[in-house]
């Protein structure tokens, strides 16, 4: 028989411990009902003094649900250790790093007492865990300006946070704001190789403060070395706007005025400087070069003077005044300074120079050639000591020791042309003219454009008779030389020379086109143009010439060109005008013949015809005219008499050959008639 009943459960053994825990927890839950309670009534009535109370509640009640029911844990602060000085954050603060800070994260704060699930995230970093890690300032300031963001722009934080998380999930989140300062992109600016690049930065650092004087003087200069002059003067006028008064950046403006060349502006600025600093001799100094720029050389000097009264011992100073003595002829004066300078400071070998060149330029042969060989000792290498020390030699009348020094030069310089033509011109002036060809040409080889050894070469060819090789060269030195008339004058004789008469001819008037006063050339040009044929503008020149120049052979000419252009009054006067000065020549008398001949004068030309025989007899043309002039007035006799004393004296004069003959049967027809 079944029978039904009831089972009694059996009771597990830790059920006594189990049900202690739930009574302990229904008890702990009452008690935090009630003083939840309690707490929210007291601080609705004394919200300021129970606020605290009521955070340490919250915080117990959320320990209690993180421990007892499992919830995720709340965050509450951070302690971050920056600098030395400990700073506690909430999740309602933020963070502030600059690139000079250190900091470390020292302690997390929330409900997980314990600590070992919690881990620390700062952005950036690249790490999982940044808890008790030192971390610096700078890192997060690059990162940042490598994104190229403005500081004035930079949001609180940022894109930068430090993350807490439990448990790999992020339990809470404080701002970091990472502030760039100035000095921030000055650092970016000295460490970047860039020079564009360091403008940017520098132009950055001033758009975060635009009151810094100092950066502005950093972006001036690196302007200056760009050359970028406009915008260096600019920073310095907005400099000096900021500090009126601020005389370094009054020197650096001056400086970028000057190298615009624009020098009133920085003497004005000098001026200025003056004002603030009355006793620098450095200002004085800068303001002697100013005027020296500018030409004004008695200005320059009064500066100069003004800085050496303040501090006499400058040798630079008297160096530079020595130089404004040279510039303005002054030699003693110069030397005087050189020494003074030289005195200041020995080891200038460029004092040591100047002091040579200007006793050079002084006449003082043997004072240059000792400060030369002092600067040798100094260096040994300097091929201009050497060329100028050849120079003084040269002055001196020493050749032999003048040649020495040039070799000496070229020896270290081979391809001065300066040089190449001083040794030439040496060697020429003593005679050993193939040598001095060698260099002169040699001057060519190096510099095709110089005139002056064109020129030389040129002459030497012309003297040696070599036409051809002269015209070379004077055509190469003609477009530079100063000189342009003396070069076509010579090139119009080299052309006539090789009978290139068309060129010569172009060459004399190109000569007197550029300025040339040479009454030979106008004599030449005469030549030229009869031999051309072209006989009004032989006798145009001749007339030219004649005019200055009346000479016996220039007048004969004149008058055989007006013989040919039968302007025989022309050609009497001129020849009357001859005998005035010379009587006793046959031919003006000779001309005058032919004249009155063509004139018709018949009397006048037998007149001078006789004149011309009485001082030359031997002028076989005389005759021949003597006798055309007797036939037409009707002498026959008188007439072959002159025509055979022609034939006597020149078988070959045709004329006396053809009228012979005819005036014998002339004269016999007469006679025959004369009997008849």
């Amino acid at each position: 028989m079944e029978t039904d009943f009831i089972r009694k459960r059996k009771k597990p053994a830790d059920y006594g411990r189990y049900k202690r825990w739930a009574l302990a927890l229904s008890a702990l839950a009452g008690l935090l009902v009630v003083l939840t309670g309690l707490v929210w009534g007291l601080a609705t009535i004394f919200p300021q003094r129970f606020s605290s109370l009521s955070s340490g509640f919250t915080r117990a009640k959320n320990l209690v649900a993180f421990t007892i029911l499992g919830t995720q844990p709340q965050f509450y602060y951070l302690d971050i250790e920056k600098n030395g000085k400990v700073y506690r954050l909430t999740p309602r603060d933020y963070f502030e790093v600059t690139y000079k800070d250190e900091f470390i994260i020292t302690g997390v704060t929330s409900d997980d007492l314990r600590g070992k699930a919690i881990t620390v995230d700062v952005d950036g970093t690249g790490r999982r865990n940044d808890f008790q890690v030192l971390m610096k300032g700078v890192e997060f300031v690059d990162r940042v300006m490598k994104q190229g963001r403005r500081a004035d722009a930079e949001p609180v934080g940022g894109d930068y946070r430090i993350h807490v998380r439990y448990l790999e999930r992020e339990i809470g989140t404080i701002p970091l704001k990472v502030t760039i300062m100035p000095q921030d992109w000055l650092r970016y600016a000295q460490g970047s190789h860039s020079e564009r690049q360091q403008i940017d930065y520098l132009k950055r650092a001033i758009a975060t403060n635009p009151g810094d004087t100092g950066i502005r003087k950093v972006l001036a200069g690196i302007y200056y070395r760009l050359g970028m002059i406009r915008e260096a003067v600019e920073e310095y006028q907005t400099i000096l706007k900021l500090k009126p008064d601020d005389a370094a950046a009054l020197k650096e403006l001056a400086r970028c005025y000057q190298s615009q060349k624009n020098y009133e502006q920085a003497v004005g600025v000098y001026r200025r400087l003056l004002i603030i600093q009355p006793n620098d001799p450095t200002v004085y100094a800068s303001l002697g070069l100013t005027y020296a720029a500018m030409g004004a050389w008695s200005k320059a000097v009064a500066a100069y003077q003004q800085a050496l009264q303040i501090n006499p011992e400058d040798g630079n100073v008297h160096f530079k005044l020595g130089q404004i003595y040279e510039a303005t002829n002054k030699k003693q004066e110069a030397i005087a300074e050189y020494q003074i300078a030289l005195n200041k400071n020995p080891a200038g070998d460029e004092i040591v120079l100047a002091l040579a060149n200007a006793n050079l330029k002084a006449g003082k042969q043997d004072e240059a050639i000792k400060w030369y060989k002092e600067m040798l000792k100094r260096q040994p290498r300097n091929a201009m000591a050497y060329a100028n020390m050849g120079l003084a030699y040269g002055n001196k009348g020493v050749p032999a020791q003048e040649m020495e020094q040039y070799r000496k030069a070229l020896n270290l310089h081979p391809k001065d042309p300066v040089i190449q033509f001083n040794l030439a011109a040496a060697l020429e002036k003593s005679g050993k003219t193939q040598q001095a060809a060698t260099h002169y040409r040699k001057v060519l080889e190096i510099n095709p454009d110089d005139a002056d050894a064109a020129m030389r070469l040129a002459d030497m060819e012309m003297k040696n008779k070599n036409y051809d090789q002269a015209i070379k060269f004077y055509e190469k030195a003609l477009p530079k030389s100063k000189n342009k008339a003396s070069v076509y004058a010579n090139l119009g004789f080299a052309y006539g020379e090789i009978k290139v008469y068309k060129t010569s001819a172009e060459k004399y008037e190109k000569a007197l086109k550029a300025g040339s006063r040479d009454p030979q050339i106008y004599y030449n040009l005469a030549l030229t143009y009869t031999k051309l044929g072209k006989r009004k503008e032989a006798t145009a020149y001749y007339e030219k010439y004649a005019a200055t120049h009346p000479n016996e052979n220039v007048l004969n000419n004149l008058a055989e060109s007006y013989m040919r252009e039968k302007r025989y009054n022309d050609a009497i006067r001129v020849s009357k005008k001859l005998l005035s000065s010379t009587k006793k020549k046959a031919a003006p008398y000779a001309t005058l013949g032919r004249a009155y001949g063509a004139k018709g004068d018949v009397d006048k030309a037998i007149e001078m015809y006789r004149l011309s025989l009485r001082y030359d007899a031997e002028d076989d043309a005389v005759y021949s005219g003597l006798g055309e002039a007797y036939e037409k007035k009707g002498l026959p006799q008188e007439a072959l008499n002159a025509y055979q004393k022609a034939y006597e004296l020149n078988p070959e004069s045709t004329r006396a050959a053809r009228r012979i003959p005819a005036l014998k049967i002339k004269i016999m027809q007469n006679e025959h008639r004369a009997d008849s």
